[in-house]
């Protein structure tokens, strides 16, 4: 290890603090079991009572107690906490984040596993498990790098903040409840499994619902209003919204095709028609009064989007182009300009900021310096679906995705992570405290 290398960190603190991550390298491995063992699948997703998360964040809180931090505690929902633990630095240091979450996706089935999903079996180097790669690794490789530093004998300048939360594996308010309770830093590294990548943007994220309404009648009576030159009332809100629907597909391929950024996939930029309902009458939530048989024509049709659109973009931006496109649509339409569609944002409260943090900015060059240190020459990619990381990224704080595990295991019934990639990223997030907080 050089100078050069490790940037603003001399090579004997460097040094020291890679020699600690490799003692505790035993250490981090059994945390990481134990934390694996803990059943926290999220209770939105399957028919558990609360109360493993609970106990996972008592755990958590004492090792971190154990490291002299500051613990903060409290129920998001009956039974689910939020975990933030601080470690105040000496003054004039920049803060840092280190976020992530102890809620899973439900095992399913364990006889479809290699191996008992809750045991964190060690094969072939790999540990595996439910929660291995999504994302309690990355939960043991945050705390492991500050263990590393403090035991190093190191005190940091900035604070260092680590945050373990519920309920993001359904977009819930976990991680912001910390935000809103008072829990920011000058910049945050979210350690989902990025496969080696240094992630620093992530598109935004929309779930909206469009209405269109008719007129009920009677279908006897349907070659007046389509074939004797419009003679009938009854108007079928289901074809209205055809139209816009063929018309909202013909703008995701535009998109697709104008809409690009240097580390998103071309073509990321969707427009996801998930739901459509019609019937006659509504609609709470979207839902007609009454689904009813071929004979009546609908007055009501909702359809629910899911929009993904560029990190470089504003929200509002992308709200304002679609609203304004749908209008034009239906204008070429005289029912429909006359009882334009109606558009309403964030159903279900998912309405994800985008990330768009530079490469060139300096939490980024930190971490990168501290991974060509350990790993070699970084590489950097977009996130495609959404993480917490929005959250922090709406109230300012820049960040970036970066973890042990690849986002290909997370979630299926072979999920893992590797050995090997949970140390590397140990002792990069453990230089990369020192750089960026500074030592005092």
């Amino acid at each position: 290890m050089t100078q050069e290398i490790t940037a603003g960190i001399p090579a004997k603190i460097a040094q020291a603090v890679l020699d600690e991550v490799e003692r505790g390298a035993d250490e981090t491995v059994a945390f990481l079991r134990e934390l694996v063992n803990f059943r926290t699948e999220n209770p939105n997703l399957v028919n558990i009572e609360p109360g493993a998360e609970a106990e996972c964040q008592a755990f958590i809180a004492d090792r971190l107690k154990d490291l002299n931090m500051t613990v903060d505690t409290w129920e998001v929902f009956p039974k689910r906490p939020d975990l933030v633990a601080t470690l105040p630095g000496s003054g004039g240091g920049r803060s840092l984040i280190l976020n992530g979450h102890i809620d899973v996706v439900p095992a399913g089935d364990p006889s479809q596993w290699p191996h008992d999903p809750w045991a964190g079996e060690i094969h072939d180097g790999k540990m595996w498990g439910r929660g291995t790669c999504d994302m309690k690794g990355g939960i043991a490789a945050m705390i492991a790098a500050v263990a590393a530093v403090r035991r190093a004998g190191l005190r940091l300048k900035g604070d260092v903040l680590i945050e373990t939360v519920v309920d993001e594996e359904v977009g819930g308010p976990g991680t912001r409840q910390t935000l809103a309770r008072g829990y920011k830093a000058d910049a945050v590294i979210v350690t989902e499994p990025t496969g080696g990548y240094i992630q620093p943007v992530e598109g935004g994220v929309e779930w909206l619902r469009v209405v269109v309404r008719g007129v009920a009648g009677h279908t006897a009576k349907r070659y007046l209003s389509v074939h004797a030159g419009g003679q009938g009332t009854a108007v079928n809100a289901i074809e209205k919204m055809l139209k816009l629907l063929a018309a909202v597909q013909e703008l995701e391929r535009y998109w697709g095709v104008y809409k690009v950024h240097p580390l998103m996939p071309k073509g990321i930029t969707t427009v996801n028609i998930g739901v459509v309902l019609g019937g006659t009458g509504g609609g709470k939530d979207g839902m007609p009064n009454l689904v009813g048989s071929p004979s009546t024509f609908p007055d009501y049709c909702s359809t629910l989007l899911s929009l993904k659109y560029l990190p470089s973009e504003r929200t509002e931006d992308v709200r304002a182009e679609f609203e304004d496109y749908l209008h034009r649509v239906a204008q070429a339409d005289p029912w429909l300009r006359d009882h334009p569609p109606e558009i309403e944002w964030g159903i279900s409260g998912v309405s994800f900021p985008p990330v768009n943090t530079a490469v060139e900015h300096p939490v980024i060059q930190s971490l990168s310096q501290a991974y060509q240190a350990v790993v070699g020459q970084p590489n950097y990619s977009g996130f495609v679906a959404v993480t917490d990381l929005a959250w922090f990224a709406g109230q300012g704080i820049p960040g970036c995705l970066y973890g042990p595990g690849d986002l290909a295991q997370a979630h299926t019934s072979a999920e893992f992570v590797p050995l090997a990639d949970l140390l590397n990223v140990t002792k990069v997030l453990a230089l990369t405290l020192v750089d960026w907080c500074g030592v005092a």
